[in-house]
């Protein structure tokens, strides 16, 4: 007599599942179980290779290579980043030099020196009272004419040229020109002196040049000057 394995309950022995609980008996084949093939037996294990033995010149013994230590990525990137810092460093420079050997230099264009005025013509015909100085002959004194050409110079009266004609008939060994400055309205601002050295012949004229006569007076307009002195 046979009895169901789930709940007890007794069966006839020929059904296949249990009339009280729906469990299937112990007699009953599934068809999955029925139908399932039988397992392959198991491949026999496959023997190791034995390593083929390393082959060294005569007389040569193996020397063990380390091995170069891993770069970390963090490693790796910031040795890109160096380079490529370097690199542009080195771009920027070489980019400013070639610009500064390749920039035409800048040349200051000077200014045109402006075009100095026309110097005033001194010309003072002799003395009327002779030799004013007192000294030499009077009628030799009558008889001399200078003419000149005056400039200031940076403060400084020149003579810029002058000409002494000896109207006489005697050699003059030399003479002396007394100058004054006077300003707009004809006041008197100062007097200055010099030698001209001879000989001047008679009836011919002697040539000068930058004859300087001391410091532009303040405000000066004008400028006389005649032979005071003469010396045969």
């Amino acid at each position: 007599m046979a009895f169901c394995s789930n709940c007890g309950h007794q069966l006839a022995g020929n059904e296949k599942f249990c009339a009280e609980c729906g469990t299937l008996t112990q007699g009953a084949t599934t068809p999955a179980a029925a139908s399932a093939p039988s397992p392959l037996p198991p491949a026999p294990p496959v023997p190791p290779m034995a390593a083929a033995p390393a082959m060294y010149p005569s007389g040569a013994v193996p020397v063990a290579v380390p091995m170069p230590p891993s770069v970390q990525p963090a490693q790796q990137k910031k040795g890109m980043l160096g380079t490529v810092v370097v690199i542009i460093l080195v771009a920027g420079i070489g980019y400013y030099f070639y610009n500064k050997s390749h920039t035409p230099a800048t040349r200051a264009t000077p200014a045109p020196a402006p075009a100095p005025a026309p110097a005033p013509v001194v010309q003072n015909p002799p003395p009327a009272n002779g030799n004013q100085n007192g000294g030499g002959d009077a009628a030799l004194v009558n008889l001399q004419a200078f003419n000149a050409h005056w400039q200031d110079t940076s403060g400084m009266l020149m003579l810029t040229t002058a000409t002494w004609a000896n109207n006489s008939n005697t050699d003059i060994t030399s003479a002396t020109l007394q100058c004054r400055q006077y300003n707009s309205a004809g006041t008197d601002l100062s007097e200055y002196r010099v030698a001209l050295n001879g000989p001047t012949k008679a009836q011919t004229s002697s040539q000068f040049s930058n004859i300087a006569l001391g410091a532009t007076a303040t405000g000066m307009a004008k400028v006389d000057c005649s032979i005071i002195h003469v010396k045969p």
